[in-house]
């Protein structure tokens, strides 16, 4: 699939290079950016192609229609699409325009072609197979980003919209080491860090989701990050009504000296005075569904940097599963062996958590899910501490597990289902409840008179019957 699609995209290329070369008429859409010929060629040429190619799988196009979120919140798995990225250099006939293709899954995108017509350039990536340049009729090579270098022996590079500056973005490099900052337009921008040309890419100024899907592929592909730059996560897909992204940041690794740079920007402003201006602490107004009039407070110590100081990021490794499943047994036996080779870790138990923070909960449906709320978020805090945190819950809800995993960046929420049998679970009984709601004395037991919903893609599923623990344990070592 991928060859074809190069060649599709490459052929839409050229399309639009005939045009590129003629006298051209410029419109307005309704967001007052400007729409040409070319970028309907390519939309058509583009959708067309991808329609055939996976009929079952939606298209979503900068120039489509508009498209409800009822409907775009269904999708698992879809193509994104942007005809012409940087139709304004387009305009102004400078080359650096080109044409996206990202394929996204689950609000990440895993795949992406950025083919510049001009420059007879393209690049791809595919999340776990690498990222790749091609210029004109050369063999492809191999991307990757490359090492933050030490300002003192070699100036950072910066890249920066030809078209859409701001103060921010001048706030910002002033408070970053020595560097150079290049000027330029479109997703090239995003390669250009992929490809180890430059090291970051800070974006303070509006976008959508399809400007950038297919270069974030890319750069994820080649090893970097496309990440929020208030909450440092990666950018998702897919995830609300409006398709517009938030400021982002595109970058190699992270690092602190940045990271505090950002902070220090983001902390004063976006103004005409950002760049001279001092700091105070930020308050942020955020959505959160709670009934005090509370705004988020932006804090100056980020994740990157407690991860720093511990030698490892965070993460949440989440068991669920059955009543006498082995939850909190291969739990348990996890954190031994992290602790033994150097990691921060916490374990949280399920019955250890309702005797203090959950102590006031039931069993009913209600409760329940409210238990997983709380314990999500205590997840989240942890793992923004640097720390490896585990989790064995039975957690029955489906929907409860998927709140939880969608308060952390992609990658770092790993759900293990643990899967043995109920009948293995019930014979085990180590606790003599399952006997207890057979005979009516528990109400609410799960597998018995209370439902559980087993996880439709947990990252690993691990049955107890079948492999020994120490099998167990080597499949979640390489999972994690």
């Amino acid at each position: 699939m991928c060859d074809h699609l190069l060649e599709a995209v490459r052929e839409a290329g050229q399309r639009v290079l005939a045009i590129y070369e003629r006298d051209f008429d410029v419109d307005t859409k309704a967001d007052d950016s400007p729409l040409t010929e070319a970028d309907m060629t390519a939309h058509h040429a583009l959708t067309d192609c991808l329609s055939r190619l996976t009929p079952d799988w939606p298209v979503l196009s900068e120039e489509s229609g508009k498209i409800p979120y009822a409907e775009r919140r269904q999708w698992t798995r879809y193509w994104l699409v942007d005809p012409l990225d940087g139709t304004k250099e387009f305009i102004k006939r400078n080359g650096e325009f080109t044409l996206n293709v990202a394929l996204v899954e689950k609000g990440v995108p895993v795949f992406g072609i950025v083919h510049a017509p001009v420059l007879e350039t393209t690049w791809w990536g595919q999340q776990g197979a690498g990222a790749w340049k091609q210029v004109g009729a050369s063999d492809p090579e191999s991307i990757r980003v490359r090492p933050l270098p030490d300002p003192a022996r070699e100036a950072w590079q910066i890249v920066g919209s030809r078209s859409h500056g701001s103060a921010a973005f001048e706030a910002f490099c002033t408070r970053l080491p020595a560097h150079e900052r290049v000027s330029m337009g479109s997703s090239i921008k995003l390669c250009r860090v992929a490809e180890g040309e430059a090291d970051l890419y800070p974006r303070l100024a509006p976008t959508c989701e399809w400007d950038t899907a297919a270069a974030q592929a890319v750069v994820t592909a080649a090893g970097g990050l496309v990440l929020d730059v208030d909450t440092l996560e990666p950018l998702r897909c897919n995830q609300q009504e409006s398709l517009l992204n938030p400021f982002f940041i595109v970058c190699g690794q992270r690092d602190v000296r940045w990271e505090v740079a950002l902070r220090e920007c983001l902390a004063i402003g976006v103004g005409e005075d950002a760049a001279s201006a001092t700091y105070e602490t930020p308050r942020e107004v955020r959505d959160h569904g709670s009934n005090a009039d509370v705004t988020w407070n932006v804090t100056s110590v980020t994740p990157a940097m407690r991860a720093q100081l511990k030698g490892h990021a965070g993460k949440c490794i989440w068991f669920t599963g059955l009543s006498g499943s082995g939850k909190s047994t291969l739990a348990n036996a996890l954190e031994v062996e992290l602790n033994r080779r150097g990691y921060h870790t916490m374990l949280l138990d399920g019955d250890n958590i309702r005797h203090g923070l959950c102590k006031d909960l039931g069993m009913g449906e209600a409760d329940r899910t409210e238990n997983i709320r709380r314990l999500g978020e205590i997840a989240k805090l942890f793992a923004d501490a640097g720390i490896v945190v585990i989790t064995a819950f039975i957690s029955p809800f489906r929907s409860d597990r998927d709140a939880a995993r969608q308060r952390f960046p992609a990658g770092d929420f790993v759900e293990v289902h643990v899967s043995t049998p109920l009948d293995v679970c019930e014979k085990r009984d180590p606790k003599g409840l399952y006997a207890k709601a057979r005979q009516g004395r528990i109400k609410d037991f799960t597998g018995i008179n209370s439902p559980y919903e087993p996880p439709e893609a947990a990252e690993l599923v691990i049955d107890t019957t079948v492999y020994s623990p120490q099998d167990i344990i080597d499949q979640l070592l390489n999972a994690i």
